[in-house]
């Protein structure tokens, strides 16, 4: 008798729009409301990777299987994260940072496909897109509560989508946006009942096929020269750095279930060396 094989967690799709293919990544964890582990982003990455190499794909679509867009990290990882020593932590955490980054620095335009819940890394996934249409039963909610974690890695994202004085709000009180209010805010670009998601990628995909591949990626890359400066403090760095340590901080441990480890204080400070505030 054969083993069973596991599902795929990544599936990707290759659909023709009149004379152009548009690349399709689908996240495939429904049972797990398409939490993302270790091998979910490895795969990710390396699907929308090989679609921006294929001359052929115009354009690339993050959509995701089941009734959650994404409700963020897997568990166990988590766990096996706040159980690593600090640079087995700092690895996972850049792992994390790469996936939002292949996403926001495409050469091809990116489109997210937000038919459900979006969660921690599920909002920043939605954030990291060019493109983001949405639901209109979707939730966004921009970290966990239940684990007492900020949403540090997709920090750089949310604040360029929506703004570091929403951010400021959100991140800390975790309030669970709407898809009216995550559109209202700049988060998605358009909102729309669930059984008329597909028509409406399919109108917007006809328009931006239309225009020209060079064009299109001069225009991206002088949005994102223009929103960098003057001058472009990169925090992606100093965000792993803490995503990172908090997977040791004792109050996540507790809530994932694991022991405390005894740490003297100065391990559970977080600085930013980069931004130094200095008394007038």
């Amino acid at each position: 008798m054969n083993a069973r094989v596991p599902p795929s967690c990544v599936e990707l799709e290759t659909k023709k729009h009149g004379l152009s293919k548009v690349g399709w990544v689908w996240i495939n964890r429904p049972y797990d409301g398409n939490t993302i582990d270790r091998l979910t982003a490895q795969e990710i990455i390396r699907a929308v990777g090989a679609f921006a190499k294929d001359a052929q794909v115009r354009a690339i679509v993050l959509a995701a299987r089941g009734d959650s867009f994404s409700r963020g990290i897997e568990v166990q990882w988590l766990r096996s994260q706040a159980e690593a020593p600090i640079n087995g932590a700092l690895e996972d955490a850049r792992k994390l940072a790469q996936l939002l980054q292949v996403l926001a620095e495409c050469e091809k335009p990116t489109i997210a496909r937000v038919q459900g819940d979006a969660a921690g890394i599920g909002a920043g996934l939605a954030a990291a897109c060019d493109i983001c249409i949405a639901a209109d039963h979707a939730c966004f909610t921009m970290g966990d509560d239940r684990l007492g974690m900020a949403p540090s890695v997709i920090t750089p994202h949310l604040v360029r989508a929506i703004g570091a004085r929403q951010c400021q709000r959100y991140f800390q009180t975790n309030e669970p946006l709407t898809a009216a209010r995550a559109c209202a805010l700049g988060l998605a670009h358009e909102t729309v009942p669930a059984e008329l998601l597909d028509d409406k990628l399919t109108a917007l995909l006809a328009s931006l096929l239309l225009g020209d591949v060079h064009a299109q990626h001069s225009a991206n890359k002088l949005i994102r020269a223009i929103a960098a400066a003057p001058p472009a403090l990169d925090m992606t760095a100093d965000a792993v750095r803490i995503g990172a340590r908090m997977r040791a901080f004792p109050s996540v441990r507790e809530r994932l279930g694991l022991q405390a480890e005894r740490r003297s204080p100065a391990m559970h400070r977080i600085t930013l060396d980069s931004q130094r505030c200095e008394a007038d």
